[in-house]
């Protein structure tokens, strides 16, 4: 009797554990979270829309269902928006590449500061 009951609950924490490991695994990737802004992933899955609708819109013309008139302004609108969503990229692409080399310059100046305290108290030291 005490064997059954032991073999249950072992089966019955494994298949918890088994059930919940996926739930663990999406937790630990949201924490970890991406490298990348918000806002610079919203921009990409909306420059893949408009790049999906231009190619639509390329064959919709080439099949007869849109006219040429239609397709001319239907396809500056999709290439407006595109050079729109295209220059919000490289607006926050600056943005993070100068916040980088804002941080890399202040943590050389970090390190210059350690240098010469560091090389300090080993000169006095014989070897």
């Amino acid at each position: 009797m005490l064997w059954g009951t032991l073999v249950l609950l072992v089966v019955a924490i494994v298949v918890v554990v088994f059930v919940l490991q996926p739930l663990w695994v999406a937790q630990r990737r949201s924490r970890g979270g991406s490298p990348l802004p918000a806002a610079l992933l919203d921009l990409f899955a909306e420059r893949d829309v408009v790049l999906a609708a231009l190619r639509d819109l390329e064959l919709d013309f080439e099949t007869g269902k849109v006219a040429g008139d239609e397709y001319r302004k239907l396809r500056a609108a999709l290439v407006a928006e595109a050079a729109r969503i295209l220059q919000a990229i490289e607006e926050i692409d600056r943005a993070l590449e100068t916040s980088i080399e804002e941080e890399i310059a202040q943590l050389r100046a970090l390190a210059k500061q350690i240098e010469p305290s560091s090389s300090t108290s080993t000169a006095g030291v014989s070897t």
